[in-house]
């Protein structure tokens, strides 16, 4: 684990602070043969009303999300906000039983203006356990540096994998990335990335268990997306140990997306679990 260097510390605090560019997915349900779910991205919605005209820094930056539309209100209004600080020694008991079941899967990439995203292709069992309820894996991505930290150090990035259940209730877990060895898993992705927003013409195959440390520990809290609209009531689990992206990797990210996070949120009445 390492503190993020100089450059990223002070980009920080002149952006202010977490992330998920949760350009989560909200299903949209339909009657197929299969009886199968077909999503589409929230950041698809959000072009769609007109609504897409956040950021990371500037008057549409984290401080401002909540003034850009009545729908992002809970961005400036929530009491359960995301991302939030982390530390081992304020931790309760596990807050929800916690089972990852994952799949050699196909993804699309694509830049999607916020950060680089993986997208499931067609049906997979992908799933995530939390008490008695499934939640089904549709698209991982990525902010740098991480939105979380944890006992007060950031790391060089962090990726979300975004789950949901057939009631379109999120589960994210958060997985905190820093620099070592090269990342095999990802390094097909990588030659994917786009540079412009888009996506890439090829897909990928990979297992996502191996986005997720073999020893995987979480920290489990209540709160929402870390992009607008902001939404709340989203399952969080944050790891507690890292992988890692090799510095050439780091940068091939952090030079399309450097500073794609949002600020430390307060934690309010809130308790955070631990699963071990």
């Amino acid at each position: 684990m390492k503190k993020p260097n100089v450059l990223l510390k002070s980009t920080m605090i002149t952006t202010l602070l977490l992330s998920s560019t949760l350009l989560v997915t909200t299903p949209i349900y339909a009657h197929t043969e299969n009886q199968q779910l077909s999503y589409k991205t929230l950041n698809d919605l959000l072009t769609d009303d007109g609504h897409s005209g956040w950021s990371y820094s500037g008057l549409t930056g984290p401080e401002y999300w909540g003034e850009l539309s009545k729908d992002y209100k809970a961005c400036s209004k929530g009491e359960e906000q995301s991302p939030i600080a982390l530390h081992n020694e304020d931790t309760s008991n596990e807050k929800w039983s916690f089972d990852l079941d994952y799949e050699e899967t196909e993804f699309s990439i694509e830049n999607n203006g916020h950060t680089i995203q993986a997208n499931v292709e067609g049906s997979s069992s992908n799933t995530l356990h939390l008490n008695n309820t499934e939640y089904n894996l549709v698209q991982f991505h990525f902010h740098s540096p991480s939105e979380h930290t944890l006992d007060d150090e950031y790391f060089e990035m962090e990726v979300h994998l975004v789950h949901q259940d057939h009631n379109a209730n999120l589960a994210v877990l958060g997985v905190l990335i820093e620099e070592g060895e090269q990342n095999e898993t990802l390094a097909g992705m990588w030659d994917l990335m786009p540079e412009d927003q888009g996506e890439a013409t090829e897909t990928i195959t990979l297992n996502p268990s191996e986005l997720v440390p073999s020893d995987l520990s979480t920290f489990q809290y209540d709160g929402s997306l870390t992009t607008p609209p902001c939404s709340e009531d989203v399952k969080w689990s944050v790891s507690d140990s890292t992988i890692s992206l090799s510095s050439e990797q780091l940068q091939a990210f952090q030079d399309l997306y450097p500073n794609n996070y949002r600020p430390i949120q307060d934690l309010g009445n809130r308790e955070v679990g631990f699963h071990y």
